[in-house]
């Protein structure tokens, strides 16, 4: 019989709450239009986190996302146009625009 895992860390659950979630959708036009010191930290654990499943032969198939709204309805993505990080989300919520 396989022994029982235990985590080392609930950080990662309790981030997600009590939601069913499995997965964490990032846009990309939101990660650019953040400062420029927590764009790097995101780079720096991504990279450290794609290192460790090399190490142990995970591999990740794509996926494709899909917007829905509250009543997980089909809804136009509002963060679909990333135009190449020219596109600053926040200063465009901010001001009210889109």
């Amino acid at each position: 019989m396989p022994e029982k895992y235990e985590p080392k860390s609930e950080a990662i659950h309790e981030w997600f709450e009590l939601t069913y979630a499995s997965y964490l959708v990032l846009p990309r036009s939101i990660l650019q239009s953040l400062p420029d010191n927590l764009q790097r930290n995101l780079v720096a654990c991504l990279n450290e986190i794609d290192s460790i499943c090399l190490e142990h032969g995970i591999a990740t198939p794509s996926y494709k996302v899909i917007a829905i709204d509250e009543n997980n309805k089909f809804m136009k993505d509002p963060y679909r146009d990333y135009e190449r990080g020219r596109r600053d989300v926040l200063k465009e919520n901010k001001n009210g625009i889109r």
